[in-house]
């Protein structure tokens, strides 16, 4: 039994104002009903048959409870935290004192003369755990509770909780398993861990190939089209990241990272945050995982801070290569830390929200938008804003007649359809969100980036309320001379996630070095920096300047002033509608600046792709080319 006592779950603190409560404080409260006479007490206590009979009793009733309430998880309104956070504290309050029973008194329920409990009932409960922390995740948006679901997801795997499945030969166990692989993979691809995707990939691959050969069941099918999609998810990712001469992907950032998040200036006018995001993805043809598209994918993670590192290395648990974070998996001989950590007061700073809350929307009907973006509307206030990314076909509406012209109803974005559309009626306005139905919304602090083959449609975007307002808009059309990315993603959308990975796309530079990699890497550093300081000395509207105030609003103008940059100077973008675009337009000071020219020139030829750019109004000197050779010490040697 050496691996009965190694976990315990500690439930996540939700507001400051809900103290956190020592597991072991909290286990019994959730009991069945006991009787308070202390004679019978005493007798449960030397009879072990029926102290046996209660520890069964009191776990069966705590699994029923947690049950019920996980169950009730998927009825809780998407919307609106004053309604599902109490439910979800419940559920985790619950989770915890099961977890810690089964924990407690594993030797007896594994007991078959009591109840028999078996490794993977363990391992459902653990599972059960995972993707209540990964739900929280998605409510909160914040990636610590995404790495408290993947520790649980690791100890299923490394412990082999679900090994001897099929030996029951129950198909809807093996369903099971079959979905904690599923979900942990998501878990593990929004946490950038690529090796252990692969290997959780091949070990699906295989437990489908038994599912389907051992109880041929009907839905085969839909276990290989969720293998499919993984495979098609992860190899389109493989396609937008360079690779070294010894075949390793290089890697870039793909949050924000604290360290180098950039500042901006102080002009005296209340800080404007970034509260609420919503994430649209109805690309019909992109590909897509969990109703996750490789566009909502690349946005998600840019708008979610990397989490600090802990201030001390986690140890690990006797026998066991699981990390000990809080003391969530711990062995049992672990007590004094576990009292110590349970006791210890929760740093605030920790768990104050530190990411833009997000809804992801996949393929929305125009119905659903709109409740979504009513709903963010309201959660916000004058010094706070809403961000709606929208990746999506364009809507194009044909106008023979101008008598059918509708000012600020002539399309703009397509929205999911329930049925298919008649052509004969005007459906193609219907399901489409057109920029006049935004219009109420910028009443508050609005921020749009429209990220489609008719993102024009949103150029004239009228300002009513004189309200701050920034739209960014993608190229209508890309070059010939450039891959087809419709279908792995867009590059308008790469270049805000990661303008690194956009920059080798669009000038194959084949295998990098390592080195010439990093280079590149700090070089587009600097040139963030210094667009941030070009924001900061220009005259730009006060309404725009806001949005500067925000980490995240101001990391994706910043990246858009650098996505402009490289495809203005690129051979191949000779048209304007190869061009981003946005509203209001941002000065030419910022965008024809020479330092910022200088930067680029220095990136393009430290990746020796010299040949697809052009710089004719940059007076190259010889000190720019010995600079963009230099090593970031060096360059620091001599300023």
């Amino acid at each position: 039994m050496e691996e009965s006592q190694k976990e315990t779950l500690s439930t996540p603190v939700l507001s400051t104002a809900t103290t956190q409560t020592a597991v072991s404080d909290v286990v019994m409260e959730e009991a069945a009903p006991a009787t308070n006479n202390n004679d019978k007490d005493s007798k449960v206590q030397t009879d072990p048959t029926m102290n046996n009979q209660r520890i069964v009793e009191e776990f069966q009733y705590l699994l029923e409870k947690s049950q019920q309430l996980f169950a009730g998880l998927r009825d809780l309104p998407p919307t609106g935290g004053r309604q599902w956070q109490p439910y979800f504290q419940r559920t985790f309050e619950v989770y915890t004192k099961l977890w810690k029973f089964q924990q407690q008194n594993r030797f007896v329920l594994e007991n078959k003369d009591n109840y028999g409990l078996k490794r993977w009932e363990v391992g459902e409960i653990a599972s059960k755990i995972g993707q209540l922390y990964y739900h929280y995740y998605l409510r909160t948006s914040e990636t610590n509770y995404l790495h408290e679901s993947y520790i649980f997801y690791e100890a299923i795997r490394e412990r082999a909780y679900f090994k001897d499945v099929l030996d029951v030969k129950n198909p809807a166990l093996m369903i099971k398993k079959l979905r904690y692989y599923a979900r942990f993979i998501v878990v593990c691809l929004l946490l950038n861990n690529r090796d252990i995707v692969q290997k959780l990939m091949d070990e699906l691959s295989g437990l489908v190939d038994d599912y389907i050969r051992i109880f041929k069941p009907g839905d085969s099918t839909e276990w290989q089209c969720v293998l499919n999609e993984i495979a098609a998810f992860l190899e389109a990712e493989k396609k937008l990241t360079p690779v070294s001469p010894e075949g390793r992907l290089l890697t870039v950032a793909r949050r924000l990272q604290i360290e180098r998040s950039l500042r901006h200036e102080k002009d005296g006018t209340p800080k404007l945050k970034l509260q609420e995001a919503i994430l649209v993805g109805n690309y019909q043809n992109q590909i897509k995982f969990s109703e996750l598209t490789l566009d909502m994918y690349h946005i998600l993670q840019s708008l979610e801070r990397e989490p600090a590192p802990p201030k001390s290395t986690p140890s690990k648990t006797p026998g066991s290569e699981v990390p000990v974070i809080n003391e969530r998996v711990t062995n049992k001989d672990d007590t004094n830390s576990e009292e110590q950590s349970a006791n210890t007061p929760v740093d605030k700073s920790s768990s104050r929200r530190v990411n833009p809350h997000k809804y992801l929307l996949y393929r929305p009907t125009f119905s659903q938008l709109l409740v979504y973006i009513a709903t963010a509307f309201k959660e916000i206030n004058e010094n706070s804003a809403l961000l709606l990314y929208i990746s999506a076909d364009g809507a194009k509406i044909s106008n023979n007649n101008e008598q059918n012209s509708y000012n600020g109803y002539n399309g703009g974005v397509a929205t999911s359809s329930r049925k298919a559309a008649d052509k004969t009626d005007p459906s193609d306005r219907i399901h489409c969100l057109h920029p006049a139905d935004l219009v109420p919304f910028t009443r508050k602090p609005l921020c749009l980036i429209i990220d489609s083959d008719n993102s024009t449609a949103f150029v004239d975007f009228p300002r009513v309320f004189n309200q701050p307002f920034l739209c960014l808009m993608s190229p209508v059309e890309y070059p010939s001379s450039i891959p087809d990315t419709s279908q792995i993603g867009s590059l308008f959308t790469l270049f805000l996630h990661a303008p690194l990975l956009g920059f080798a796309f669009i000038s194959d530079p084949g295998q990098i070095s390592s080195e010439t990699w990093e280079k590149c890497v700090n070089l587009i550093a600097e040139a963030e920096l210094n667009i941030v300081e070009l924001f900061n000395s220009s005259n730009i509207e006060k309404p725009l300047k806001r949005f500067l105030q925000d980490d995240f609003l101001r990391q994706f103008l910043v990246r858009f002033v650098l996505c402009q940059s490289f495809l203005r100077a690129h051979t191949g973008f000779k048209e304007e509608k190869h061009l981003p675009k946005s509203c209001p337009q941002l000065p030419s000071s910022i965008l024809d600046s020479q330092e910022l020219l200088i930067k680029v020139y220095q990136i393009v030829k430290e990746a020796q792709v010299e040949s697809y750019y052009s710089f004719p109004t940059l007076e190259i000197e010889p000190e720019m080319t010995e600079k963009a050779a230099a090593t970031p010490e060096e360059s620091e040697a001599v300023q």
